[in-house]
């Protein structure tokens, strides 16, 4: 009985949420910072809506180790539960992460992942919004990335 309650509550929100719309835009400027490695991340996304509700968003993210580089490169979907000033998500995709070494005979690391988390697009205007979102990287890199960002609504 009580998972019969559970999956008629998620059909409900399911069948009642509505978000974003076909052949939306925005940019994204995000802060990243992963839990086990405490790279500070500079991100760049871009945010399409090929159909409603559901948006593509490949990113790319340098980050700033004391020494050598290492960047990601991600893409990732979106599925959105709810629209209006906050607006929560549900995200899924592939994660690519390179980490090169200076002086060190390893060379680098590069690490293949599938991305899981959650975020939300809260309105401050018409035009700006923050982004938070988590995402865990499993399969590879096994991290957990916390992201906050400033959205520009392009339309």
């Amino acid at each position: 009985m009580r998972s019969l309650i559970i999956i008629a509550v998620l059909f409900f929100i399911i069948n009642s949420a509505s978000a974003q719309y076909k052949g939306q835009y925005r940019a994204i400027h995000a802060y990243e910072m992963a839990y086990d490695k405490p790279f500070f991340g500079l991100n760049f996304t871009g945010e399409y809506f090929p159909v409603n509700y559901f948006s593509v968003v490949p990113s790319f993210t340098f980050f700033t180790p004391a020494t050598g580089n290492a960047r990601a490169i991600d893409i990732n979907a979106r599925y959105y539960l709810t629209e209006k000033e906050k607006q929560w998500y549900v995200t899924a995709g592939y994660g690519f992460y390179r980490r090169v070494f200076e002086f060190n005979p390893q060379g680098r690391f590069d690490f293949n992942s599938m991305n899981l988390g959650a975020g939300g697009m809260l309105k401050i205007s018409d035009e700006l919004g923050i982004n938070p979102e988590v995402r865990f990287q499993a399969f590879g890199r096994n991290s957990t990335v916390f992201k906050l960002g400033i959205v520009y609504f392009i339309n």
